[in-house]
């Protein structure tokens, strides 16, 4: 059993600590459980901690000891909107050392948004869901083989806007680039503020950097090697407690 106190899915209002995003489409919107639904009423909690992290803030903890358990976000609440992106892990209450679950994001209980793998002991990481126009987006426990109880966990969700970012507020140097060669992520934060960083391909493959931190020039910068096999636009977006930025570059073949 769990050391957090239990919220009902419907019927909480969280004040997030840890995290204080904006609530405008272009900061990003912190959403509580009012915004879930379905049969895992018990999954809303206001506190995880991954890998000794503790995250305070609305936190969706999945139980995979229940086989396929799930929740879905009600998007029509956020017609604003156009993406989900939240922290990813896996609770270290009630986890085992080595356990492997996986994470399926269906849009409308059937079209295939996305799979994670998380693993216990691994750091959270920033994941990124578009909604591509579906009114629920239902995010299911799946026990992987030689099954270890691992709860998944979705921590401090944000519904944000996929679109471009405020002038200057972030550049991608060079505007194009090959597989496998340098691209700088370099994005305006107050120096200190940590951040994390996904890059989605055109093929849907992501690679989250970080998270790291703003220097005292107040700017978070980042440089990455471009995923082998990319090709076509590819989105990064930056997400930090002061809200999301992001842009295109262009991966070369």
């Amino acid at each position: 059993m769990r050391g957090h106190r239990f919220l009902a899915a419907g019927a909480i209002c969280v004040a997030l600590a840890a995290v204080s995003h904006g609530a405008s489409a272009a900061g990003g919107k912190a959403l509580d459980g009012s915004y879930f639904f379905g049969s895992c009423t018990d999954c809303v909690l206001d506190t995880a901690t991954i890998a000794g992290q503790t995250i305070r803030g609305t936190a969706i903890i999945l139980r995979t000891a229940n086989s396929d358990e799930q929740i879905s976000l009600n998007a029509r609440k956020l017609p604003a909107y156009t993406a989900v992106t939240f922290l990813l892990g896996c609770d270290d209450h009630d986890s085992l050392v080595g356990a492997s679950v996986v994470l399926q994001v269906l849009g409308d209980g059937k079209a295939p948004l996305g799979t994670y793998t998380v693993t216990q002991g691994q750091a959270a990481r920033q994941a990124i869901v578009p909604f591509k126009g579906h009114g629920a987006i239902s995010f299911v426990a799946k026990a992987a083989a030689n099954y270890k109880e691992c709860d998944v966990t979705l921590a401090t969700p944000l519904a944000i806007v996929l679109g471009g970012p405020k002038a200057a507020a972030l550049t991608l140097a060079p505007a194009s680039a090959a597989a496998g060669a340098q691209e700088t992520v370099s994005a305006l934060a107050p120096a200190g503020t940590q951040g994390t960083i996904v890059v989605t391909y055109a093929s849907g493959q992501q690679q989250v950097l970080g998270p790291t931190r703003a220097g005292a020039a107040g700017r978070l910068t980042t440089t990455f090697t471009v995923a082998q096999g990319a090709s076509g636009t590819a989105r990064v977006v930056v997400v930090t407690a002061n809200g999301v930025v992001q842009g295109t570059f262009t991966v070369t073949s």
